[in-house]
């Protein structure tokens, strides 16, 4: 019995596992194409400092929504957002500190939300309920923490409203 639940454990994380080895691959490959220094050329006249937390945490969204891992999306995205942040506003620091915070929070929402993340397989397994239907109550729930948090977090960040003042909004 013990065996079989090794076993049955380690089938279930192989997919986790799986996913962080290409999210690192994928991360290497983007600091070796340099990925990140031609964002900040292509995007440094193009695109306006204030609506980078509110692209990047919808860019995070959709990647850990998509691959179920929130530490893949991290390690896809802070090489890219970090030097581009500050390549387009390193006069102040909050455009930096919001972008972090968007990877986080985009992260966490696929986290939560994607029906190919492990604890959302594992807690579905565990009450006993269908997968599908694990993952359909719950998106209700993350989407509206995801729209509250780009419409009073994400996008006023952007344009340097003070965060206490969102955390109370909030």
């Amino acid at each position: 019995e013990a065996m079989d639940a090794w076993f049955g454990g380690v089938k279930s994380m192989f997919l986790a596992c799986l996913i962080l080895v290409l999210a690192w691959s994928l991360s290497s490959v983007t600091k070796e194409l340099k990925t990140a220094e031609f964002l900040v050329g292509f995007l440094s006249e193009r695109m306006s400092y204030h609506w980078l937390p509110a692209a990047t945490f919808l860019i995070a969204c959709l990647i850990s929504f998509a691959t179920g891992s929130s530490w893949g999306t991290m390690a896809i995205l802070y090489p890219l957002v970090i030097p581009l942040s500050w390549a387009l506003h390193p006069v102040t620091d909050f455009i930096l500190y919001a972008s972090v915070a968007a990877v986080l929070a985009g992260a966490v929402f696929g986290d939560h939300c994607s029906p190919l993340n492990d604890t959302t397989v594992m807690s579905s397994m565990s009450a006993g309920c269908d997968h599908v239907d694990h993952v359909r109550t719950q998106l209700p729930y993350g989407l509206l923490g995801a729209i509250v948090s780009l419409a009073i977090g994400m996008i006023p960040a952007g344009f340097g409203f003070p965060p206490i003042y969102s955390l109370i909004i909030g």
